[in-house]
């Protein structure tokens, strides 16, 4: 039995994952980057900071770097933000924006969805 047949078998539904479903790149502020779109289907996700700047992440587009910070910090070079929705509830399946502090910042992210 694989995982997907576990996963069937305990859940009731099959997943599959996408890679950068909207973007590998996030945009240096003032520019405010969508990295994922509202999917009711997405069950979880991780997002990691590949660059040498600081990502901040919300699930609106009210995230800033500056005047004031709003967000959740990714630390350069591996900063990682991990939803899962038996932990996270509903968020996993929100829109998500991104801004990078001084320069374009490489990302990965990866999602799971129901099928």
């Amino acid at each position: 039995m694989n995982v997907q047949d576990l996963l069937e078998k305990q859940f009731g539904v099959k997943s599959t994952y996408n890679v950068n479903p909207e973007t590998a790149t996030i945009a240096a502020s003032p520019v405010k980057t969508k990295f994922l779109s509202y999917n009711p289907r997405r069950i979880s996700f991780v997002m990691i900071n590949l660059s040498a700047v600081i990502i901040l992440v919300a699930p609106d587009v009210n995230v800033a770097i500056a005047p004031k910070k709003r967000g959740i910090y990714l630390v350069p070079n591996g900063g990682t933000l991990s939803m899962v929705w038996t932990e996270d509830f509903e968020m996993p399946a929100m829109e998500w924006f991104a801004i990078a502090d001084g320069a374009a910042a490489d990302v990965f992210c990866l999602e799971v969805i129901t099928q």
